[in-house]
């Protein structure tokens, strides 16, 4: 975004074990009577029953007569990158208060989109001394890319300091597959792109080859690997579709889909990943009104406030991009929203993108996505809710079906007031049957930003 390739030291390559289970000491048993609970019945009251971390009873109560207090699953981040910089200034949040950042906005279960390994031994030793459950996490270990072309080009995910895997021949995916496995990885992230965004915009990456990505979907499906693609224009979008891929890791950017290209792309589902993208084209006065929302100031570094107050023009203008990056998210938003109306939407935000900042921005990516348009509310929050929890569990190799919300599942979830707007926060969070203390997670926030290094990291 500003120019140049972020400079990292290199990861350690060495092989990790599983994540290891901690257990926590639950709240006692609770009920929760006459909430409302959308995602089983729009009409009805339930009394909800938690005990030992799972819920035991969910039974309908009473009839719905508006005003009530709602109980959805937690929000779930589909496009994370939890070791990216999401900081003006290039700095990495320690692992500790990124989880921390996740679970104060309500958000309970992430997707890591490629580089969660250079994280996982931190993310699971503050786990294993934190008074609350991390939010659950599915990665794909390393993404796959191209090799560097004739141009010189290479492919994209080289410039982030997570390392890629180059695709050239079938053994260089099965050595990619084997390396994410051993690294706790679930799925398969691939990178698909020439990097550009609107027609006449420049090309920045290499792309794989039609034969790499049809031996790409056709290994990953033999071995029962869900596989997502990375793609920006309708072009790489269809191209990759008719190799056989259906996840697709960002709306398309270049126009408008029509309804024949639609027709299409019947099945494929699209992450919205707005919030990744807004703040190249965004005025000081619209980050600082964006910066203004509650938990802004709790959870983040307030570095990056004193950063954009600083900014005199957007970024976009600053680099020569502003009208094609403003075309792009208008037709990401648009493709979005159709997607929405499709049943065929997964609520990301990019995060780990310059100021896309982990569990602040996916409420920041609703209201993007809403709009002015109230009536989509409810879908939006029932995608990044119900929706992102089936993803989840899809990436992560479960395929029972099972929903969040029933007796026997984990008591993991939020209540929320009907009628705020889509970025404030949850009235609470419950996860894993544990109350979540929002002061209380701001204060190890500020005590870890309060240590010698500022609660960063290297990389």
């Amino acid at each position: 975004m500003r120019g140049g390739p972020r400079r990292h030291r290199p990861a350690d390559e060495g092989r990790r074990g599983p994540m290891s289970a901690t257990v926590y000491r639950q709240a006692p048993p609770a009920t929760l009577r006459g909430v409302a609970v959308p995602a089983l019945d729009d009409e009805a009251l339930f009394d909800v029953t938690t005990e030992d971390g799972v819920f035991t009873r969910i039974e309908p109560s009473g009839t719905r007569h508006g005003g009530e207090t709602e109980l959805w699953p937690g929000y779930t981040e589909t496009h994370a990158h939890v070791s990216l910089p999401a900081n003006w200034d290039d700095t990495v949040d320690d692992p500790r208060i990124v989880a921390l950042q996740y679970l104060y906005h309500g958000v309970t279960h992430v997707v890591d989109m490629f580089g969660f390994p250079l994280v996982s031994d931190a993310w699971e030793a503050g786990s294993r001394t934190s008074p609350w459950p991390y939010p659950e996490i599915a990665h794909c270990g390393y993404a796959v890319t191209a090799m560097t072309n004739a141009a010189g080009l290479r492919g994209h995910g080289v410039e982030f300091p997570a390392p890629v895997h180059m695709l050239a021949v079938e053994a260089d995916l099965d050595h990619a597959l084997r390396t994410n496995s051993e690294r706790g990885g679930t799925f398969l992230k691939v990178m698909f792109t020439d990097g550009t965004e609107q027609p006449g915009t420049p090309v920045r990456f290499s792309r794989l080859s039609e034969r790499v990505l049809k031996f790409t979907a056709r290994i990953a499906a033999e071995r029962g690997i869900t596989a997502v693609i990375d793609c920006n224009t309708l072009q790489e979008t269809l191209w990759a579709y008719d190799c056989g891929f259906r996840l697709f890791a960002h709306s398309v950017r270049d126009r408008t889909l029509d309804a024949a290209d639609w027709k299409r792309l019947e099945g494929a589902r699209f992450v919205s990943t707005l919030a990744g993208l807004s703040p190249m084209v965004m005025t000081r006065e619209e980050f600082l009104a964006d910066y203004g929302r509650e938990g802004f100031a709790e959870t983040q570094d307030r570095g990056n406030l004193d950063f954009v107050e600083g900014i005199e023009k957007p970024f976009g203008i600053e680099y020569g991009c502003q009208e094609t990056r403003t075309a792009a998210l208008a037709d990401m938003r648009r493709n979005a929203l159709t997607a929405l109306r499709h049943g065929n939407l997964l609520v990301g935000t990019d995060s780990g993108n310059t100021g896309a900042y982990h569990g602040y921005s996916l409420l920041s990516e609703l209201e993007l996505l809403r709009g002015d348009d109230a009536s989509v509310t409810e879908a939006l929050r029932r995608q990044a809710t119900v929706g992102g929890r089936r993803y989840f569990d899809e990436l992560r190799g479960d395929t029972s079906g099972a929903g969040p919300l029933r007796p026997g599942a984990q008591a993991t979830y939020n209540l929320h007031a009907p009628g705020r707007p889509l970025t404030a926060l949850p009235l609470s969070t419950v996860v894993q049957g544990v109350p979540v203390d929002r002061p209380a997670v701001a204060r190890a926030i500020a005590d870890l930003r309060a240590t010698e290094s500022k609660g960063k990291v290297a990389l």
